[in-house]
């Protein structure tokens, strides 16, 4: 399968990579890359086709797309100077100049990854007897989620317009490794307590692994069933107080974990993934996950830059 691939710098594309990569999976793919990317752990996938350019420019867009089957869209601008009107036009403008791009090269499959940010606002009814589904109503409460909400709309535009099937996914807080692996969520917490301090949490999670995500995008590569559909990646709910206690537990800390209980949280649904085949392995997957960061925090000490992990 030919695929082309926006965000391979970032903590999923990274991690969908390795997988597309895998001995026996037959694909050719073609990614997007800023000229100023760090790309140190992408050295192993020479067989990758990099585009220079961005979402800002066509005809980067149009290079990266042509003789694609598939394309995976993963990327999300954040700036540097993350202006409102900037955010907007690289996010917003660049994804439709990328659906019209795909669309002239005649793709079969886009693939958008969303965000749960797109619920601002969550209608009375919603409670563990009727958790919030892929057919509750959008109403963003803040510019990443109108940006992410924006997206869909052009896309399934497009899928109704008939120029391309469209699969949305929409993840909760991804946890993994990144390429910056002090930039991995809750890294700075197992940092801390590594090094038996103690630690202050409030407020609470919604998870799930990249490895879960990468599953989903795997799933609903060339899958005729997944055309015109979203699927929430939603692994489960964990405060950060217990969180803590959990990395505290795993790692044999003698620092300790304080704080306060955060939210209950939003009941979610994902039997739409687990439908798609979406293995969800829950707090024990933290628990490996948690091992594996110390175990980095460990080998690498203070060293922070991406050259060295």
């Amino acid at each position: 399968m030919n695929i082309a691939l926006t965000g391979i710098t970032g903590l999923v594309g990274s991690h969908l990579i390795k997988r597309l990569s895998e001995e026996g999976k037959n694909h050719k793919v073609k990614a997007l890359i800023r000229e100023d990317s760090i790309v140190d752990h992408l050295k192993p996938y020479e067989e990758v086709d990099y585009i220079i350019g961005g979402l800002e420019d066509k005809e980067s867009l149009a290079k990266l797309v042509e003789d694609a089957d598939v394309v995976i869209h993963l990327a999300h601008f954040p700036g540097p100077v993350q202006t409102a009107d900037e955010l907007v036009r690289v996010n917003v403008d660049g994804t439709f100049d990328l659906l019209e791009a795909s669309k002239k090269a005649k793709v079969k499959q886009f693939v958008a990854m969303s965000a749960c940010a797109v619920f601002g606002e969550v209608l009375p009814g919603v409670d563990e007897s009727n958790p919030l589904d892929e057919n509750h109503p959008v109403r963003p409460s803040s510019l990443y989620g109108a940006i992410k909400s924006s997206i869909e709309s052009f896309s399934h535009s497009y899928f109704k317009g008939r120029a391309f099937d469209v699969t949305i996914l929409r993840p909760v807080t991804i946890y993994g490794v990144r390429p910056a692996i002090d930039k991995s969520e809750w890294f700075q917490t197992v940092d801390f307590l590594a090094t038996n301090y103690n630690v202050d949490l409030k407020g609470s999670t919604k998870y799930v692994s990249v490895d879960a995500v990468c599953q989903a995008i795997e799933n609903v590569l060339g899958n005729k069933d997944a055309a015109g559909k979203i699927y929430h990646l939603v692994d489960g709910h964990i405060h950060n107080l217990d969180l803590g206690k959990m990395i505290a537990e795993t790692i044999e800390s003698f620092g300790e974990a304080e704080g306060i209980m955060g939210d209950k949280g939003v009941p979610m649904s994902n039997q739409a993934a687990k439908d798609l085949g979406v293995e969800f392995k829950g707090q024990e997957a933290i628990v490996e996950y948690i091992k594996l960061l110390h175990k980095l925090q460990t080998e690498y000490g203070g060293e922070r830059s991406v050259q060295t992990w």
